[in-house]
């Protein structure tokens, strides 16, 4: 054993940790740090001092010192094997008697045969499907239903491809210990496999437009960041066909108490878009429209970043020597017209590409490529309703007086209904908690399903809709 395995392995017997060790011997946490890890090499009197702390005999551990200094000034290799030999001469030590070789006797043993590691299943109720009414039962009602009980029984009761839109996040894993929780693992794999088994569910009930969002939080376990957010969304690509559109960072720009000091606090939570067919549902006008006013913006400006006159690509137009005459006048009735679609207030802003040089062809399949390729020039608008949003979210969580922490914040379930869920389409939360998705969904004019484990939780989720206002389908 070397000495900063050494030092290792007395840490840990003794149930100090780095700070309380690092103050004693007088050096700060990364110092410390780089003695256990043979980084840095301390000075004699600290490892006296080290051996104090730990109780153990200052002799022992000092000799262990040197010899780690010796082996690192030596290396290794033959220059190695003489170096030792010297240091014996020195020490007075006789190198030890080479053991005798070993006689090699051939006989044949059986190994038996590794049985496989059993893997935690989820059993799947099997229902009669003439059984699976839930869709059947909620109607054309306005206001959500709440079902109370495990999700996969009663996913198993909803009829298949009858959902439009699921966006769910299960419980925390290990997090708190809830009186009733939908998810009880005792480990990693078996909270990863409950997951993966009520996606199976909500997959068959999806209908071929539809979306999925999972929202799931990681964890630490022994020090480590077990990656859970990914190592659910690949078991659903591999093993059950999900198609991942999106992976979102929901940046919650804030982050509850952790008195950790050796790893960065927690500002974000994963956010998974999945779909079962590229022919799916999506409204990305809808989208833009919530997500940001840009449009209405810049139209209020007056202007965009070209001017009202689109006067510098009118000058790159009339100086290029890749177009012909005809293509120079279409491309300029053309940019007349787009600069009067500014100045009407009917897009935002646009851009205009031209031929880079003559005989130019664009190997692509694209709409621009197509288009400079036949005319000379492309013209990019803007839409009105702002630009694409991006694939991080800055949205405040929302507070609530109760000890759960994956409430979601009714901007991100109407950002995400908005966007995949048609009017008087039907939304589903398995882990509906408070029920945030659903009285979203309510405001919004779709449907909902929600389901529980807790019915005090359930009984919360109906009061806030029967709060609001009659939606008026």
């Amino acid at each position: 054993m070397l000495f900063p395995e050494k030092l290792r392995e007395l840490r840990k017997s003794s149930g100090m940790r780095q700070r309380e060790i690092a103050s004693r011997l007088g050096v700060d946490i990364p110092m410390y740090s780089r003695y256990e890890h043979g980084e840095r090499r301390p000075k004699r009197e600290q490892v006296v001092k080290l051996a104090r702390i730990f109780k153990t005999d200052p002799s022992e551990l000092v000799a262990m010192w040197l010899a780690s200094g010796a082996m690192s000034e030596m290396g290794g290799g033959p220059l190695a094997e003489k170096a030792l030999g010297y240091l014996r001469e020195q020490l007075g030590v006789e190198a030890p008697a080479a053991a005798p070789e070993p006689q090699v006797v051939e006989r044949v043993v059986e190994v038996p045969a590794a049985e496989p590691e059993p893997q935690y299943k989820v059993d799947i109720p099997v229902v009669d499907p003439s059984q699976r009414v839930i869709v059947r039962e909620l109607g054309n009602s306005p206001f959500p239903v709440y079902y109370e009980g495990d999700a996969l029984q009663v996913l198993s009761r909803i009829e298949d491809e009858s959902i439009d839109c699921v966006m769910t996040a299960p419980p925390y894993w290990r997090l708190r210990n809830f009186t009733t929780d939908h998810i009880t693992a005792d480990n990693a794999e078996q909270y990863i496999a409950q997951i993966v088994a009520v996606m199976s569910q909500v997959k068959r009930v999806l209908k071929p437009t539809g979306s999925l969002w999972l929202n799931i939080d990681d964890a630490y376990n022994n020090k480590s960041l077990l990656g859970l957010p990914w190592r659910v969304a690949l078991k659903l690509i591999d093993e059950q066909g999900w198609i991942l559109r999106n992976d979102v960072v929901w940046n919650k720009q804030s982050s509850s108490f952790d008195s950790a000091t050796d790893h960065l606090r927690n500002f974000h939570e994963m956010i998974f878009h999945l779909v079962k067919s590229d022919d799916f549902y999506y409204d990305d006008e809808e989208f833009r429209t919530y997500f940001n006013n840009l449009a209405q913006k810049k139209t209020a400006a007056g202007k965009t970043s070209t001017g009202v006159t689109g006067a510098r690509y009118r000058a790159n137009v009339l100086s290029s020597t890749a177009l012909s005459d005809d293509e120079k006048k279409r491309a300029i009735a053309e940019l007349d017209r787009v600069v009067a679609m500014v100045n009407n207030g009917e897009i935002p802003d646009f851009r205009m590409f031209l031929r880079s040089r003559e005989g130019e062809v664009i190997d692509s399949k694209s709409e621009k490529a197509k288009s400079i390729n036949e005319k000379g020039y492309y013209f990019l608008l803007y839409n009105k309703n702002g630009v694409m949003p991006g694939d991080v979210w800055d949205i405040l969580p929302e507070k609530s007086n109760i000890e759960r922490y994956n409430v979601f914040p009714e901007a991100l379930c109407r950002l995400v209904i908005s966007a995949t869920c048609p009017d008087f389409g039907i939304v589903l939360d398995p882990y509906c908690g408070l029920g945030t998705t659903c009285k979203v969904a309510y405001d919004m004019h779709r449907r909902a399903i929600g389901i529980d484990v807790d019915g005090s939780y359930i009984k919360q989720a109906r009061k806030r809709v029967q709060s609001q206002p009659l939606s008026m389908f």
